[in-house]
């Protein structure tokens, strides 16, 4: 009689330690995935400040506001996708980086409008700008991040996920 020594995992043994990987990963991939969601969230939204304080600067030194190309796939908003308000603040020093969203697509964007004085009835000796971030990826975080612009003819806050501007009077 021999004895047959087995150097290999049988059959059972293999089913039972793949279920247990799939039930681990069908566990733990929601979470992360709900993690990386907030975390580009808050890139989101950090870029967007320094974007402000770039443009708030840029008012400063030359009296303007940057440029916007206005985009007629976007109703005429200058978009993060194509860069140009962006570009315009890392050629000239007022952003180390670009700040593009970290998806940059149709959905996932950030859009900055300069309107003329007293457009939709703001009040302001000169132009004013509108900066935002179209949409966030968690609901969570978006509703703990909610910017506020608003004039008497137009609530732009029920337009973003999370928005601002500059260049009003406040009354």
């Amino acid at each position: 009689m021999t004895l047959r020594t087995s150097r290999g995992f049988t059959l059972i043994e293999l089913v039972v330690v793949i279920s247990i990987l799939a039930i681990l990963s069908g566990v733990l991939v929601p979470r992360v995935s709900s993690h990386l969601k907030s975390a580009r969230d808050a890139r989101r939204l950090a870029d967007l400040k320094a974007v402000r304080a770039a443009i708030e600067q840029y008012r400063l030194d030359k009296g303007s506001y940057p440029p916007a190309n206005a985009n007629s796939n976007y109703g005429g908003w200058d978009v993060s996708t194509d860069g140009d308000f962006i570009r315009v603040l890392s050629e000239q020093g007022y952003l180390d980086a670009d700040a593009a969203d970290p998806v940059n697509d149709a959905t996932f964007q950030y859009r900055y409008y300069v309107y003329a004085a007293g457009s939709y009835g703001c009040a302001g000796a000169g132009e004013f700008y509108v900066l935002g971030i179209r949409s966030f990826e968690s609901a969570d975080f978006a509703a703990r991040s909610r910017g506020y612009f608003e004039c008497s003819g137009r609530n732009w806050s029920n337009e973003f996920a999370y928005v601002t501007g500059g260049g009003l009077a406040i009354e």
